[in-house]
């Protein structure tokens, strides 16, 4: 089990290079403001990849014993100074996404005159892990946390959560833990993606995606709630679960192409396929046209997210909008309150989604599958939980 107070047989190398750098810091005469130097010769003196040392470096940044100095390099940080500064911690900011939620946070924080600052595990789950269990260490005052959809990052939560330490969780609820948290209404979105592709005609609707993450559980429940209000039955063998043994920063383009050939390619397909999220959507693009399928003609295609690549897809993806940027307004402001008083009770909040119409869905007639215009609809009010 990995929680934040375990320990490791053997330490990653970056690890070590931080503990020999922190070393010479705490055992030396070296006094605050005094220059370490750049990366590049800590890199050359440790013998090491200079992205090890820069990884070593966010280590000891986010203990506050150094700090960076754009354009000059890294010196020790005095201990003695106080700041209000609050992390972000992405698991991959080539998720566009994670950056909108931390622009949000960001835009809270100048009103308030927080210092941000942004973390980026660059899609290694061991070093995201590593920088949650080191924040009641480190100069931080509170943290916004984007969740990582796993037993071991939920592990790491439960130990923050122990110690008291200040946070919000985004993109997840958690279940059994009262933890504050801020995520779109994917139930309601999953509802309404489900409602729309019944309203064309669709009796046969596929979903495809992630179902370790409980926001696309939700997704997937909101989807046969509406085919049930509807009178129609569920197939459960139309829903294909990628998360099998699956790196949850990885590369999941060849799981997303089997999936999506075994739901097309039995003798009675779905006419339309809701896929989890719009990243998961992409690449199914490819897998459909290299089967002969056509988008909407032959199957109708719905995501989730609307990322800035979903209108440029051709055709443009259907897809239900989250309010990322206000998801990371939202949770800088609950942080605050937890920073003025930890003892406040946990607060979550769902916020609402909007389904955007594009060419990707069609409605089905008896020559075929008709398209229909684009456009936003209204977005269904989720209440706070």
């Amino acid at each position: 089990m990995r929680t934040c107070t375990s320990t490791k047989t053997s330490s990653p190398t970056f690890m070590l290079v931080a503990d020999r750098i922190r070393k010479r810091v705490t055992k030396t005469d070296a006094q605050p403001g005094d220059f370490i130097g750049s990366e590049y010769e800590l890199a050359r003196q440790e013998k090491v990849a200079r992205m090890t040392v820069r990884r070593a470096i966010e280590l000891l940044i986010n203990e506050g014993l150094i700090e960076r100095r754009p354009g000059k390099g890294l010196y020790v940080r005095d201990r003695g100074v106080t700041t209000r500064m609050v992390q972000i911690i992405a698991g991959n900011l080539e998720w566009e996404p994670s950056l909108q939620v931390s622009r949000g946070a960001k835009s809270v924080a100048v009103e308030k005159g927080i210092q941000i600052q942004l973390y980026d595990a660059h899609g290694d789950l061991e070093r995201d892990l590593d920088v949650m269990c080191q924040l009641p260490d480190s100069q931080a005052k509170g943290a916004i946390i984007l969740s990582l959809h796993s037993a071991v990052f939920n592990e790491a939560v439960y130990g923050l959560k122990i110690k008291g330490f200040p946070f919000v969780l985004v993109d997840q609820k958690m279940q059994d833990i009262e933890v504050s948290s801020v995520t779109a209404d994917n139930y309601g979105g999953g509802l309404q993606a489900g409602r729309a592709l019944i309203a064309q005609g669709h009796q046969r609707i596929a979903f495809i995606g992630d179902l370790v993450a409980t926001t696309v559980g939700e997704r997937l429940a909101g989807l046969r709630d509406a085919m049930a209000d509807a009178g129609l039955n569920f197939d459960r063998s139309l829903v294909l679960d990628l998360a099998e043994d699956k790196d949850r920063l990885g590369d999941w383009s060849g799981r997303i192409d089997q999936c999506t050939r075994e739901a097309m390619g039995r003798p009675s397909p779905p006419t339309a396929i809701f896929f989890s999220c719009d990243a998961v959507a992409r690449p199914a693009y490819r897998t459909l046209a290299g089967m002969g399928l056509r988008i909407p003609q032959d199957v109708s295609v719905v995501g989730f997210d609307d990322d800035p690549l979903a209108e440029w897809l051709t055709p443009g993806l259907s897809t239900l909008r989250q309010p990322f940027f206000e998801m990371g307004r939202v949770a800088m402001e609950l942080l605050l309150k937890h920073m003025a008083d930890p003892a406040a009770p946990a607060e979550s909040r769902a916020l609402p989604v909007t389904l955007v119409r594009r060419g990707s869905t069609a409605a089905v007639e008896a020559g075929g599958m008709e398209p229909v215009g684009a456009g936003v609809l209204e977005p269904v009010e989720a209440e706070a939980v």
